[in-house]
């Protein structure tokens, strides 16, 4: 950030800008990170339990106390979702349905608190957040891959998304059947929930390690970098035409 002195260098002012993605990254980690163990806190000071079987029966449990809480947190989130502008058209669509899907999810209440049925709506919202953020991971996250030169390091992260896109997209999927078991058993859903949403924090953690390594960011604000299709984001210098998109590709399997 920029410190308060009399002139700034081209490179202050682009760090500053930089900064920006940064800190929305940061954001979604600790907002993400912080939510289910905020709901578990309250339950547990207040009820000396786990009270509710989801995070989303929170929005109306006792008259609302954390419904706040619970709202501010995905409209955050989501706000932060529509804002970021990924490297991609695609990744932006993606981002983009993801941050109105959180978004519908806080607006539409489950109605699940005290005993009641869920709402299909919010189930719908809920599962397209999930989707969404899975489909950035499989066919959008890896586009800056190409910039990690030690091909180790770059299948490790190929890895990683990988792995954070399909335990997102299954997630929900285990969360519906648990959320029609009765007694002590049903709070299983709450868990499955937790683990999704630390799972969509740890792939924006890593998303941020990667562009530590490359500094991908940095050299597109200074115009070094472009897309090419069926290739990937390259130096504007890199030798590779449009057309080898499948050497460049062999390289990143």
């Amino acid at each position: 950030m920029l410190k308060p002195t009399a002139s700034h260098s081209p490179e202050d002012l682009r760090k500053n800008i930089l900064s920006t993605y940064f800190f929305i990254r940061v954001g979604i980690v600790a907002i993400s990170g912080a939510l289910p163990i905020a709901l578990l806190a309250y339950s547990v000071f207040v009820h000396h339990t786990l009270s509710q079987h989801s995070m989303s029966a929170f929005y109306g449990a006792d008259d609302g106390a954390m419904r706040n809480w619970f709202v501010g947190s995905l409209c955050a989130i989501g706000a932060f979702l529509i804002l970021y502008k990924g490297f991609t058209f695609a990744e932006e669509i993606a981002l983009d349905a993801a941050g109105f899907a959180a978004i519908l999810v806080a607006f539409k209440p489950c109605g699940c608190w005290d005993g009641g049925v869920s709402s299909r709506l919010h189930l719908g919202f809920a599962f397209s957040f999930f989707i969404s953020m899975a489909a950035v991971c499989f066919f959008c996250a890896q586009s800056t891959l190409t910039l990690i030169k030690d091909p180790d390091t770059r299948n490790s992260f190929k890895r990683k998304y990988q792995l954070i896109g399909l335990a997102l997209f299954l997630s929900p999927f285990a969360a519906v059947p648990a959320s029609f078991a009765s007694g002590s058993i049903q709070n299983v859903t709450f868990f499955v929930e937790w683990f999704a949403v630390w799972v969509f924090a740890f792939y924006w953690y890593t998303k941020t390690r990667e562009f530590e390594g490359t500094a991908a960011e940095k050299r597109a604000l200074r115009g070094e970098l472009q897309y090419r299709k069926g290739v990937g984001v390259v130096d504007t210098m890199d030798p590779i035409p449009p057309g080898n998109a499948s050497k460049r590709m062999a390289g990143t399997a």
